[in-house]
C-alpha cells in the first residue's frame, strides 16, 4: 500500500548552528519519491443488482438486515479514505461510479468523460472535505438500514443510495471499453503531479457486461493504453445470491490474464471481492517506510590511499515514526491560511535589524566575561599584539635561562612572571586577585568550522583493513547502522566490484574496517561493514538483499565502565529453565512470528484518533477506542488463565533459591550487593580528623550498609552524616579506650 514520510522533528547538533545551508547536505530523494506515493481511483459499478440488498438472515438473536454491495463498498472506501489521512496524507483518492442513469443526474461529461458515469469524488489529494462527504453518505444510508431493524418484510435499499446513484435500466449498462477510457482521462486530469503507484480499484458483479460479444478488442485496448501510462487494474468481482463470479467469461480476455489465475475451484473457493476489500484495509493498517536513500558517496579501497572507487548508496532499515510539525497558520478571515515564517536578528542596545554580514559566530574561552567585536580585527593578529606577544616569549626564555643559571651557581630562585596583559577580577569573597589572559582565539569563519569537522576528509568510505567477526563485540554498535549498496549510476562497474568484496568478505569470514563520513555535515566516523548474503524464500523470491550493514563504532568518550556495585547475572537452574519454557510455550502468538508493524505506536494512534475526530467533527470517546487505539495492552485476563499456574510456580522457584537474596523495601524488590570491608574508606578515621565530609556520598553509603545502620532513607550528605554521627562517637570512645589500656 502506500508509503510515507512526513514532517518530522530532527535533533539538531550544536555544531549545525554555526553552518549555513548546504547543497550538498540535501538528502536524495529521487529513489523514494516515486514510491512513496499512491493514487487509487475508485471505480464501482452501481447498477440495479449493485444497489439491491443482500436476503435477510435469521439467527437465534433476531434477523440480520442484509445490505447492498454497493453501500459495502462506498463503507469500504470511506474507511481506506480515514485511514489513508495517516498512512498516506500525500495520496491521491478518486471515487467514479458507473452504469448511472443520464437522465436523472447530471453526468460528468465534460471533455471527454462517457455519459453515465458520475465523478463523485475527482482524483486529488486526501482532503477531509471529500471524506466528510462520503462518510456522512454511509452514515445516513446506514440510519435508513437501522430504521428498516423494526419493520416486517424484505430490507429495502436505502433512498439516499437511489437518489445520489440512480441506477441505469437493465440492458442500458455502459461498455467496459467507455468506463476504462473515462478512468485514463481522469489521471490525465489529474496532472504530472501523480508521481508514484497508479491503481485502478474496479469493483462489479457483472461478469458477462453488454458488449461482451462483439466489443472486446476497444476494451483491450484502452487496458493496453492505461498500462502504458503505469496505471495497473485491481479488481473486486462481487458475488450475487446464488451466482458466483465467473471472471472467465469476459474479464479474464480483456485484461490478459490466463484462465487459470482468476478460475474459481470448488475445493480453493475465490475470495470474493468485498472480502478482498477488507483486506486492503487491514494492510492500511501497517504504516510502510520506504527504504530512504541517506546519502551516495564512493567507496574506497586497495592501495595506499583507496585507488579503488565505486559508488554505493546507504539506507537506513530503521527509523523513527513521529507526529509531525506543526505548521503556523492564521486564523482571521474564512479560511486559515499557512504563514511565511522568517528570523531576523536584532541589535540588543538598538533594536536596529542586522545585516548576516552584521553577525558574527564566538566561543566563550575560560572566565572570559566578554567577547570582543569579531567585525574587527583581532588585536592579538595586529603589529602591537604581535610585537607583545613576541616580548613575552623573549622574557620567558630570558627567565629560563637566568633560572637555570642560579641553579648551578646555587642562589636561591624566585619565581618571577612575564609581563604580560593582567585583569582585576574578584572572588566569592570579595578579594581581587590577579590573572593573566592568554592569547584566546574566540571567533570562526564558517569555513573553517566546516574545516574542523571534516577533518579534512570528503564524504566517502574508506576501507581500512579487514579482521575476523572474533574481534567485535555486541555492545559496541551504538546506534541504528545503515545498508550499502552498488550505485552503478555514479561508476560504471560499481555492482561488479561491489559483488567481488562481498562475495570474498563471506568466503573468508572477514568484515572491513573503515573510515567514514557519510554527508557533508557530518563528522568523521569509524566504522565496520558487516556482509550479508542474498537468501531466498521457498518461493524463490528474494529474502535478504546482498550488501553490507554499516555499523558505526564507539569512540572512546561513549565508553562507559560499569556501575559500582555491578554483579553478573544469575545462571538459572534447570528447573527454573524448564517453568519459564511452560509460561512461553503457552504465551506464544497464534501466528509463531511477531510482526512489529502491525503494533503501531500507543502515543501516535491516539494523536492521530484526536486528529482524525477533529477534522472530521466527530465525536471523542477514549473508552471506546481503546483496544483500536493501544495494540500493545497486554490481555492479563487470558495470560493468567493461559499461563497463571506456571508463572506462581516459577515465582515460588525464584523466592527458593539462595542465591536470589532479598529484602522488601519500600513495596519493591532490591537485590542485596555485599560489600566487603577492605573495599571501605576510613570513615571513623576522617570523621575523628575532621575531614569526612570530603567524602562521598556512595562511600558513606557503603559504610552504613556494612555495619547495617539504617539512614531512614535520607540521601543529602549532609543528612547521612547526622545519621552516621552515633555510631561515630562509639566507634571513638571505644577507640580510645582501648588505647588507654
Amino acid at each position: 500500500m502506500s508509503s510515507y514520510y512526513g514532517d518530522r522533528s530532527q535533533n539538531v547538533p550544536s555544531w549545525d548552528s554555526l553552518e549555513a545551508a548546504d547543497e550538498d547536505d540535501v538528502v536524495d530523494s529521487s529513489e523514494y519519491a516515486y514510491a512513496s506515493r499512491d493514487h487509487i481511483l475508485f471505480c464501482i459499478d452501481a447498477s440495479k443488482s449493485m444497489q439491491t440488498p443482500y436476503p435477510d438472515q435469521s439467527n437465534p438473536e433476531g434477523i440480520i438486515r442484509g445490505q447492498s454491495a454497493l453501500h459495502q463498498v462506498l463503507a469500504a472506501v470511506s474507511e481506506i479514505e480515514r485511514r489513508k489521512v495517516i498512512t498516506g496524507p500525500a495520496d491521491s483518492v478518486g471515487v467514479l461510479v458507473y452504469n448511472i442513469d443520464p437522465t436523472k443526474i447530471a453526468s460528468s461529461s465534460s471533455g471527454n468523460y462517457k455519459p453515465g458515469t458520475h465523478i463523485y469524488q475527482p482524483l486529488t489529494t486526501i482532503n477531509a472535505e471529500e471524506i466528510k462527504k462520503i462518510i456522512k453518505l454511509v452514515e445516513r444510508a446506514r440510519d435508513e438500514y437501522t430504521a428498516q431493524e423494526e419493520e416486517e418484510g424484505k430490507t429495502r435499499q436505502p433512498e439516499v443510495l437511489g437518489e445520489t446513484f440512480p441506477p441505469c435500466k437493465e440492458g442500458d449498462e455502459l461498455n467496459i471499453a467507455d468506463v476504462l477510457v473515462t478512468c485514463n482521462f481522469l489521471f490525465r486530469d489529474a496532472g504530472t503531479k501523480l508521481a508514484g503507484n497508479k491503481r485502478v480499484f474496479l469493483v462489479t458483479d457483472n461478469d458477462d457486461p453488454p458488449g461482451s460479444g462483439s466489443n472486446r478488442e476497444p476494451a483491450r485496448t484502452v487496458y493496453g493504453d492505461l498500462l502504458t501510462y503505469g496505471i495497473t487494474i485491481n479488481t473486486y468481482f462481487v458475488d450475487r445470491p446464488n451466482h458466483r463470479f465467473n471472471p472467465t467469461l469476459y474479464w479474464n480476455d480483456i485484461l490478459n490474464r490466463e484462465p487459470e489465475e482468476d478460475a474459481p475451484s470448488q475445493e480453493e473457493p475465490e475470495v470474493e471481492g468485498l472480502a478482498k476489500l477488507s483486506e486492503a484495509m487491514n494492510e492500511l493498517v501497517i504504516r510502510h517506510a520506504p527504504k530512504r536513500v541517506q546519502f551516495t558517496i564512493p567507496l574506497k579501497l586497495g592501495g595506499k590511499n583507496g585507488e579503488i572507487e565505486i559508488g554505493v548508496s546507504g539506507y537506513a532499515l530503521v527509523s523513527s515514526q513521529g507526529k509531525g510539525q506543526p505548521k503556523y497558520v492564521r486564523m482571521r478571515g474564512q479560511a486559515v491560511e499557512e504563514v511565511l515564517t522568517k528570523s531576523e536578528y536584532t541589535s540588543a542596545e538598538t533594536g536596529a535589524v542586522l545585516r548576516d554580514e552584521e553577525i558574527g559566530q564566538a566561543f566563550q574561552f575560560g572566565n572570559e566575561s566578554s567577547v570582543r567585536n569579531v567585525l574587527e580585527k583581532n588585536w592579538w593578529e595586529s603589529s602591537e599584539g604581535q610585537a607583545q606577544a613576541q616580548a613575552v616569549a623573549d622574557e620567558i626564555v630570558r627567565l629560563d635561562i637566568e633560572k637555570r643559571r642560579k641553579l648551578e651557581e646555587g642562589e636561591e630562585v624566585d619565581d618571577e612572571k612575564p609581563e604580560m596583559s593582567r585583569l582585576e577580577t574578584s572572588n566569592s569573597n570579595g578579594d581581587t586577585k590577579e590573572r593573566i589572559v592568554a592569547r584566546t582565539r574566540l571567533q570562526f569563519t564558517d569555513q573553517e568550522v566546516k574545516e574542523f569537522r571534516s577533518m579534512g576528509l570528503d564524504p566517502q568510505i574508506k576501507i581500512l583493513g579487514f579482521q575476523a567477526p572474533q574481534n567485535l563485540s555486541v555492545d559496541e554498535n551504538i546506534k541504528h547502522s545503515y545498508f550499502i549498496y552498488p550505485n552503478e549510476s555514479a561508476y560504471t562497474g560499481s555492482t561488479r566490484t561491489f559483488a567481488a568484496l562481498l562475495k570474498s568478505c563471506l568466503k573468508l569470514d572477514r568484515h572491513a574496517l573503515a573510515l567514514c563520513r557519510f554527508r557533508a555535515n557530518t563528522t568523521p566516523e569509524f566504522a565496520v561493514l558487516i556482509p550479508q548474503e542474498e537468501t531466498f524464500t521457498s518461493d524463490g523470491a528474494q529474502d535478504t538483499p546482498p550488501g553490507f550493514h554499516v555499523i558505526v563504532l564507539p569512540f572512546a568518550d561513549d565508553l562507559r565502565s560499569q556501575p559500582k556495585g555491578y554483579t553478573d547475572n544469575l545462571t538459572a537452574t534447570e528447573r527454573q529453565a524448564k517453568l519459564m519454557s511452560n509460561i512461553v510455550k503457552r504465551l506464544r502468538i497464534k501466528a509463531g512470528k511477531y510482526r512489529s508493524e502491525v503494533y503501531p505506536n500507543p502515543s501516535l494512534a491516539y494523536h492521530y484518533a484526536q486528529l482524525q475526530s477533529l477534522a472530521f467533527e466527530e465525536d471523542f470517546d477514549l473508552e471506546s477506542m481503546i483496544d483500536e487505539i493501544d495494540k500493545t495492552y497486554p490481555k492479563y485476563y487470558g495470560m493468567h488463565k493461559a499461563a497463571g499456574d506456571f508463572m506462581a510456580e516459577w515465582n515460588r522457584s525464584i523466592e527458593e533459591d539462595e542465591r536470589c537474596a532479598e529484602v522488601l523495601k519500600g513495596g519493591t524488590k532490591r537485590a542485596v550487593i555485599e560489600v566487603d570491608e577492605e573495599d571501605l574508606v576510613d570513615v571513623v578515621g576522617a570523621y575523628q580528623e575532621g575531614r569526612i565530609e570530603k567524602l562521598k556520598v556512595q562511600e558513606l553509603k557503603d559504610y552504613a550498609k556494612f555495619h547495617k545502620i539504617s539512614l531512614g532513607g535520607k540521601t543529602k550528605k549532609s543528612d547521612i552524616i547526622d545519621e552516621l554521627k552515633e555510631h561515630l562517637e562509639k566507634a571513638v570512645n571505644g577507640a580510645g579506650k582501648k588505647a588507654k589500656k
